[in-house]
């Protein structure tokens, strides 16, 4: 079944590359590339922290793995602030290699993009990976221990299982690296995703326009929807771990090292490696922010001061106060409605033994459609004529956040949705059949037995579905009323003109608020782990 499920995947992915037309298979070839450069870095630096993370006793892994799930909340142009203030033109290693000479930034057209796509992506592969790997049974790899030592378990039956989990791993760093455009926008690298976006700001896309685009309606469509297959055949194929893990009561085999060389070489690899992820583009930051230039005589000398450092990350949020507020007030209203829309969404999942393949296509959609086409898409529900009878829509649209909020919506609901589904999936059955037989519904049965059990899913929902609304670029800045700007736009406006002390300090403070959600939602699940036997 598995296999008619892939090979049905690959011919209707052929399908939609055939109807594209020559346009955009060129764009997606380009898109293509930076994704081959970005799983050359996420599939092996990924696989190994998995295998660190959940199959051995590494020193401090319980640390690490907060650190990397922490940076599935942070968005990629924060990402890409740091390695830009690192390998960018103006960037401290670009200028120390070049000595005075020509700067030859790393930063730069499809490789700069593949490299930060790809430090981006580890996280996302280590976790489907780690899914995968905690997920074997104990039996299978105790039993071979009685034959082989431990790390010849990991290389002959531990890996088989993971090669799964990184082909996984793998076609979703394709579909994020294709849906996405602050990169590529950032360094001009013209893929798929960018042009959907240069077409939406020229108002291409717009019929009242005049303006010629230069992806045609098939064309589009056919992009989006290979894009959608791939990220609606990720999603269907993490799921059955991610259930599987969250209904386990105990944890899987582990690799006890009993060298202290091995045990310090696991925990050096450990390390290195999220000091590599996350460290490396906060120093960077932190370099930059606290830079300090001081007129000695006729020449002016650059220096580096602490408390420079200190006073652009916390002046930050309040020099920017009316963005903050923007921010605050639009990430608690999306993350509420959210949260509501994906708890009935992730109980109808949870619901059947098979997921239903339009709720997986529409999750798939919401997550990977390029966000100026959503927005576009919206001006074009919002935006109408006086004496439209919908021009009601359009005070709104021109007046209040109505507009932003259903974008992000669109983006956080899905974020919900993934949080809550294996959550609810866990449930009991034999409390739901008990509801059932004294005559309460689906809705009764969801609000007064599953729902309360998982209140701890809900809350990591909503802080989730908090940090996608506040860090939501692409679609949100089309659709902003005027007078109106976010934390998010403000930052990647100040990227284009390069990395400064104060995008660095604003940037460094986005990251901490960032950090904290993840810690947040991270001590909530922990704290609501312990559960009964899954349905599935």
């Amino acid at each position: 079944m598995k296999r008619f499920t892939a090979l049905a995947v690959a011919s209707a992915a052929l399908l939609l590359l055939v109807a594209a037309g020559p346009r955009v298979r060129g764009l997606l070839w380009v898109s293509s590339e930076v994704a081959a450069l970005a799983l050359a870095i996420a599939l092996p630096l990924g696989g190994l922290l998995a295998f660190l993370l959940v199959k051995t006793d590494v020193w401090g892994r319980v640390t690490a793995g907060w650190l990397l799930a922490s940076m599935l909340f942070m968005p990629l142009y924060l990402q890409a602030a740091g390695w830009e203030a690192a390998c960018g033109q103006l960037g401290w290693w670009t200028q120390a290699v070049a000595a005075g000479g020509p700067a030859r930034p790393l930063f730069a057209g499809v490789l700069g993009a593949g490299l930060v796509h790809g430090l981006a992506a580890t996280p996302w592969v280590a976790l489907i990976a780690g899914a995968a790997l905690r997920c074997i049974d104990r039996e299978e790899e105790e039993a071979a221990l009685l034959d082989a030592s431990p790390p010849a378990v990991l290389l002959r039956v531990t890996s088989r299982h993971a090669a799964a989990g990184l082909a996984v791993g793998a076609l979703w760093v394709a579909v994020t690296v294709s849906a996405e455009m602050t990169v590529t926008d950032l360094l001009q690298v013209r893929t798929f995703a960018e042009e959907v976006y240069t077409q939406a700001v020229i108002g291409a896309f717009d019929p009242r326009s005049d303006v010629p685009a230069s992806l045609g309606p098939r064309g589009l469509a056919a992009g989006i929807s290979l894009i959608a297959l791939l990220g609606a055949a990720a999603i269907g194929g993490v799921r059955p771990w991610v259930v599987k893990g969250m209904a386990m009561t105990g944890a899987g085999w582990r690799w006890r090292m009993r060298s202290r060389v091995t045990r310090s070489t696991a925990a050096v690899l450990l390390w290195a490696s999220v000091g590599l992820l996350l460290a490396a583009p906060v120093a960077s930051l932190a370099t930059q922010a606290g830079v300090t230039v001081e007129r000695v005589g006729d020449s002016w000398r650059r220096g580096w001061s602490a408390p420079k450092l200190v006073s652009a990350v916390v002046t930050s949020p309040w020099i920017h106060r009316e963005d903050v507020a923007t921010s605050a007030g639009l990430g608690v209203m999306v993350a509420t409605g959210a949260v509501a829309v994906g708890l009935g969404w992730a109980w109808r999942m949870s619901c059947s033994r098979r997921p239903p393949l339009v709720s997986l296509a529409g999750l798939a959609i919401c997550l990977v459609m390029p966000g100026p086409l959503l927005g576009v898409a919206c001006i074009g529900l919002m935006n109408h004529p006086w004496d439209s009878p919908f021009a009601p829509l359009t005070w709104l649209y021109d007046h209040t956040l109505a507009a932003p909020w259903l974008v992000q919506m669109v983006r956080a609901t899905p974020i919900a949705t993934l949080v809550l589904w294996p959550a609810l999936a866990s449930v009991p059955n034999s409390l739901l059949d008990a509801a059932k037989a004294e005559g309460a519904g689906p809705l009764r049965r969801l609000l007064m037995v599953a729902a309360p059990m998982r209140l701890r899913a809900l809350a990591a929902a909503w802080v989730a579905a908090l940090a996608v609304s506040v860090g939501e670029l692409s679609a949100t800045k089309l659709v902003l009323p005027p007078g109106w700007t976010t934390v998010a736009e403000r930052v990647f406006t100040l990227l284009h003109y390069g990395v400064e002390d104060r995008v660095a300090g604003l940037s460094l403070a986005m990251i901490g608020f960032f950090l904290a959600c993840a810690a947040v939602a991270a001590a909530v699940l922990r704290a609501g782990t312990s559960s009964g036997p899954s349905r599935r």
